[in-house]
């Protein structure tokens, strides 16, 4: 049971972060200089100017939590049926 929690877990981790990576959104017609930042998918995050360097390591840790976790879900499931 506390592996199929964990699993569960890991993959809600990794779900999440995948969805709140920052997106680089180009601003267009308009007419202020300096750097723009960036959002998450859906405008939930305001990711401030400089971190979009940061989606693609938040991409690769999702990713991992969301496969991890479903082997683990998967894991338990075979080891008790």
């Amino acid at each position: 049971m506390r592996r199929r929690v964990i699993g569960a877990a890991l993959t809600i981790l990794g779900v999440l972060a995948v969805v709140f990576a920052p997106l680089h959104v180009d601003a267009v017609g308009c007419d202020c200089s300096g750097p723009f930042g960036s959002y998450s998918r859906w405008d939930l995050i305001y990711w401030p100017p400089g971190w979009y360097w940061v989606h693609l390591p938040l991409l690769i840790i999702g990713v991992v939590l969301v496969v991890t976790g479903i082997v683990l879900l998967q894991g338990g499931a075979r080891r008790f049926s």
